[in-house]
């Protein structure tokens, strides 16, 4: 973590208290890795669904070594043919992940393109090349760091200097860091090939493939393209497949059996043992007939001289186009689209498709000395084939969800629910009850497509709504989860359509964003908001609708026009544009309702929709550019003139943060984006719901918190990897922080009640006890038996212990938290705490270490005498934080799906567990803390500090035993 002073609200306060008193001995300065260090992020996963896969590449002496570059979810290894999984790549500054190049003579060596290469709507971006010389265990960017999107890695096959790089470039502007590079001293330096390629400033590289027979003969595939919020455009002049034959030093065009014109993106493969037969896919002009070359799948079979145009397929170039000749077999050609195919004729017709894994293919690895076994990735993660694609074995074990949006429910435990891009939207539990965790079986699915926003009734958990792409809702039931209706709006639904019809002059055209906002009114659970161009309101829970605003967007008629005829690129439901992308009601005044289009505007009505007024004008476009984006509005909890607006410019190439507040319904803004890294894009704020100085966003990067009110934001990611954090949600109950990341699935803080109670005067106190969080004392209800090693656990919260699959599950041991603040860390580094029962008879005492900031200590319910400092809590995972992270399914510096070691290893005992509790299991016999009242004797220093802890039941266990 970066280490960076607290500034403003912090630092003023502390100023204030020490200029105070002049003889008091300064405490070193508060960071914010001392202040929140100690509050870690658990995951929950989940990993059922996996996520979208941008490659794989697995040692070729020992096909058992395997990395996956997962699309925005950094890289995995496996050194077991994946029955568990690494996380290696959580800590840079990125996580999009384009290419992976093994140097096969020394496989320490490995290279990763950052920037997935299939550019959708909703892809991340990366910062360059980053190499290792230990095998993953640590990377070091080495350059081309705006290349942003990088599709093609290789190497040299005995140098281990020489490697080149396919960068596409920007996708959102014109940047002139792309095209195909070269470095010949192991990334120290990197030259831009030309001499026969592009060089118009919009040309990228797609694809680079060598010769395995000999290393000067290279092929590059050049690519043209650029996107925009409502439009993907592909294709140019100078696009197309070229050749060198001195290792890149110069370059030939190939022309003949080609397209002529515009030529889109270009991906080849070439045969391992018989080098001259090479397969493509290119983007042209559509034809239907194969004498007349256009989009499709090219033959070469003598090195690219002439080709034969073989088949006329290519669907969704710019997120597909992978084809990959088998290695052994010449005529073998695997094409990646929705299904994967395959084909025995060199790609003129597909006999089979691969079964038993879902779609939306992107890359594989084939298994050069035995073609029955290869790896395969798609946009629900990895598989293997022992029996060349008949059967798969699924990795369901590598956290890497991509969700869009989330929410939580009121159960006891809470239930996390989301939609995920390509794997529609499902739900869990916050906490499992399980000994072993948050397991795959914990969790499911409503339905398929691309999943975005989920809103469940607060009243009845059992009533769910789901939103899918371009304004698709159903009304689900939780426990019955596939059982539901649509209720999309329909002209026969909309109760004021003809109204609307009428007074419009013109039947209204709906325009849904990919992702439509769905809410529910914090007022009343019956009625729910849906958001497409105009804003719809339903009082019968969807049954039927009214349409409530006019059209919110600019109507601007360059975001809806549709393509002209014969358009290279894509213009369809992803790229939908003027529309509502995020609407809220005040949880203060019903009906007033803020609304943010994906076009810029910041829309205001105060009497339900009677009236409308776009705010957006007053925030100058000298501080943000017209048209941008409205990534979310968040009215106040405390004020209801009060909101909060960020944007995010980064689809027209501008990556700077923008938060805003006004406290006038509009009438004014504020800046609050203070320090937030400059090329860091905010997804969503979030207001706390005790403290209205406490504010949360979440980035391309990670969490971001406030503790002033936006004067100055602090990095919040202990225990979370980088990782793009779409959305935000903070249990009103609970009052755990919920992160939906695009990438890493979800991730919890628990209890931020710290957090909701810092104030300038405990931020200047030498120490402070705050109010603890009810503990509970959960009740099993662990599912048991052994499982093998192919299992993902995320992570209970972290009063529970949590261990390995047992086949005789046992009762939990649970613990309750503590949690204080240290300005002044007493010379000792020691704290002494004593817990006692209400009528002082039996008490427990430790000395535990304490740091700067805030402290937590997990008490293991019970008064056995502490075995050892670490058995207090004192250990990495307790003392000093206490927990976290990923448990043993997906990370969070545990290290990945499985058990996060080697499969012959003993796993070690979890760091983030609460010490064994004395006295039997789960804290039982005579020593036992039982539901109840606790009184918390702290003494720092020369401090002593009085607070108490509550201990509850099980809620679902309340009967006598």
């Amino acid at each position: 973590m970066t280490r960076m002073v607290l500034a403003t609200g912090l630092a003023a306060c502390g100023l204030a208290v020490w200029a105070a008193n002049p003889l008091a001995q300064a405490p070193p300065a508060q960071t914010a890795e001392s202040l929140f260090g100690q509050l870690r992020w658990r995951n929950l996963g989940p990993a059922n669904m996996s996520g979208r896969v941008s490659d794989i590449e697995a040692v070729e002496a020992n096909p058992a070594i395997v990395y996956v570059g997962s699309a925005s979810g950094g890289v995995w290894k496996s050194v077991n043919a994946g029955t568990t999984w690494t996380p290696i790549f959580t800590s840079y500054p990125v996580a999009a992940i384009g290419d992976i190049a093994i140097f096969q003579p020394n496989p320490n060596i490995v290279w990763v393109g950052t920037g997935e290469d299939c550019v959708r709507n909703s892809v991340s971006w990366g910062d360059g090349v980053y190499k290792s010389t230990d095998g993953g265990k640590s990377f070091v960017n080495v350059g081309l760091p705006e290349s942003h999107h990088i599709g093609k890695v290789i190497t040299h096959p005995t140098n281990p200097d020489i490697v080149f790089v396919a960068a596409q470039g920007h996708l959102w502007d014109q940047h002139p860091e792309r095209g195909l590079y070269k470095t010949t001293d192991g990334g120290k330096t990197w030259r831009k090939l030309a001499n026969g390629l592009p060089a118009d400033g919009r040309t990228g590289a797609s694809d680079v493939q060598m010769d395995p027979l000999n290393p000067n003969v290279l092929y590059a595939g050049m690519w043209e393209r650029i996107r925009r919020p409502y439009i993907f455009q592909s294709g140019g002049p100078n696009g197309g497949i070229y050749k060198s034959t001195n290792g890149g030093d110069s370059w030939t065009k190939l022309t003949a059996g080609l397209p002529a014109g515009n030529i889109g993106k270009v991906t080849l493969t070439i045969h391992r043992k018989n080098p001259k037969i090479l397969s493509a896919i290119v983007e042209a002009a559509n034809s239907q007939d194969l004498k007349t070359p256009g989009s499709g799948i090219y033959r070469s079979e003598d090195a690219g001289a002439t080709w034969m145009y073989v088949n006329t397929q290519n669907s969704r170039p710019f997120y597909y186009s992978h084809v990959y000749l088998d290695p052994n077999q010449a005529n073998r050609l695997y094409y990646l689209v929705v299904p994967a195919q395959v084909s025995e004729d060199g790609g003129r017709t597909f006999t089979r498709n691969l079964p038993g894994i879902e779609g939306d293919f992107h890359t594989m690895w084939i298994d050069p000395a035995n073609s029955d076994r290869f790896y395969i990735g798609n946009d629900k993660g990895a598989s293997v084939t022992y029996d060349g694609g008949r059967t798969f074995i699924m990795f369901d074990n590598m956290d890497i969800g991509q969700y869009y949006a989330i929410t939580v429910d009121n159960r006891d435990p809470y239930y996390v629910y989301g939609g995920l891009q390509d794997s529609g939207n499902w739900g869990g539990p916050s906490n499992s009850r399980d000994y072993n965790g948050i397991l795959t079986d914990h969790w499911f699915k409503f339905h398929s497509g691309d999943g975005f926003h989920t809103t469940v009734d607060p009243e009845d958990w059992t009533t769910v709504f789901t939103e899918t792409q371009n304004g698709g809702v159903r009304r689900l039931d939780a426990e019955f989860r596939q059982t539901g209706t649509s209720v999309t709006p329909r002209q026969p639904t909309i109760l004021n359509f003809d109204e609307v019809t009428k007074g419009e002059g013109a039947a209204p055209r709906f325009r849904y964003n990919w992702s439509s906002p769905l809410i529910l009114s914090p007022h009343d659970s019956k009625i729910l908001y849906l958001g497409s161009n105009y804003l719809f309101r339903s009082t019968d829970r969807g049954e039927s609708w009214s349409i409530i605003s006019p059209d919110l967007s600019t109507k601007d008629p360059d975001y809806t026009t549709p393509a002209p005829p014969g358009f290279m690129g894509e213009r369809g439901g992803a790229e939908t544009h003027a529309s509502l992308i995020t609407i809220v009601e005040s949880p203060l005044r019903p009906g007033v309702i803020w609304a943010g289009t994906d076009d810029g505007n910041v829309q205001l009505t105060r009497d339900a929709g009677a009236t409308w007024t776009n705010v957006r004008a007053n925030i100058p476009a000298a501080q943000v550019p017209p048209r941008t984006w409205v990534s979310r509005v968040e009215p106040s909890h405390f004020d209801a003139a009060t909101a909060f607006v960020t944007f995010d410019g980064h689809r027209t190439g501008n990556f700077k943060p923008y938060v805003f507040k006004t406290t006038d319904f509009g009438k004014t803004w504020t800046s609050i984006t203070a320090n937030l890294p400059q090329r860091d894009s905010v997804y969503v704020i979030k207001e706390d719901l005790k403290n209205p100085s406490l504010l949360f966003v979440g980035t391309e990067y990670g969490v971001y918190a406030s503790i002033d009110g936006g004067a100055a934001w602090h990095r919040l990611m202990t225990g979370m990897p980088t990782v793009a954090v779409h959305d935000l949600v903070i249990h009103p109950r609970d009052n755990d922080l919920v992160a939906g990341t695009h990438g890493r699935s979800l991730w919890v803080l628990d209890d931020i009640t710290p957090l909701q109670q810092l104030t300038p005067a405990v931020l200047a106190a030498d120490a402070h006890a705050f109010s603890n969080r009810v503990a509970t004392i959960w009740k099993a209800v662990s599912r048991g038996a052994t499982r093998g090693h192919l299992v993902f656990q995320g992570r209970n919260p972290l009063t529970i212990a949590q261990r390995d699959p047992l086949n005789s599950p046992t009762e939990l041991q649970n613990s309750a938290t503590v949690s204080f603040y240290v300005g002044r860390v007493p010379a000792s580094g020691n704290a002494q705490i004593e817990i006692a029962s209400g009528d002082g008879a039996r008490t427990f005492t430790a000395s535990i270490p304490v740091r700067q900031g805030i402290n937590r200590y997990f008490w293991p319910l019970s008064f056995a005498p502490a075995s050892a400092p670490a058995s207090a809590g004192a250990t990495a995972g307790q003392a000093r934080g206490g927990g976290g992270g990923g448990g043993r399914g997906g990370g969070g510096g545990r290290g990945g799906g499985g058990r996060g070691g080697d499969a012959g290893a003993a796993a070690a005992a979890d760091p983030d567990a609460p010490p064994p509790a004395q006295g039997g299991r789960g804290g039982g016999g005579a020593n036992a803390a039982g539901p109840g009242t606790y009184r918390v004797k702290l003494t720092i220093g020369d401090k002593v500090l009085n607070t108490a802890i509550v201990v509850r039941p099980d809620p679902n266990a309340v009967r006598t035993q």
